[in-house]
């Protein structure tokens, strides 16, 4: 009985852990878009493959709800461990309240060459639409040319 009971605690402590490991802090959230910036302005197709590779640090092999993607100014999403979606153009499409979020990120960056949009996202730990915050930051890759590095993390976490 105690080796159950000790197995049911593991089995709980266990099941907390990764509720805390995944939620990310803001910290966590603007230190990867920051060294992604700064990997994306040396080399930026080397980092741009790995991104698409999902290779951490660019999604945290420890807590794989911090990752990272990238848009260029035309909002193509050039690089997401989901390469399925990568190439898409985004722009101009909306989140479930109408929001055009991607829209913002340029804008954001473009103005203030980084800082937060909120929008509503589903959150892939809960299948749920939830609020999302995001950090964005606008670059020049080592080709000369700008991209916007992004990274969020749900309200609800």
């Amino acid at each position: 009985m105690k080796h159950v009971l000790a197995i049911f605690c593991g089995l709980v402590l266990l099941a907390v852990s990764v509720d805390f490991i995944a939620a990310q802090t803001t910290e966590e959230v603007t230190a990867l878009v920051e060294q992604t910036s700064e990997d994306i302005s040396n080399n930026l197709y080397q980092t741009l493959a790995k991104i698409n590779m999902g290779e951490h640090p660019y999604k945290n092999i420890d807590n794989p709800a911090l990752y990272v993607f990238v848009l260029d100014t035309d909002l193509n999403l050039i690089a997401h461990f989901k390469t399925a979606i990568v190439g898409r153009n985004m722009k101009g499409k909306p989140d479930v309240k109408g929001k055009l979020y991607r829209d913002e990120f340029l804008a954001v960056a473009k103005k203030d060459g980084s800082g937060w949009v909120d929008y509503y996202f589903e959150n892939p730990k809960t299948k749920k639409i939830a609020h999302k915050n995001t950090f964005v930051k606008l670059v020049k890759g080592s080709d000369g040319r700008e991209y916007i590095v992004c990274s969020g993390k749900y309200y609800d976490e």
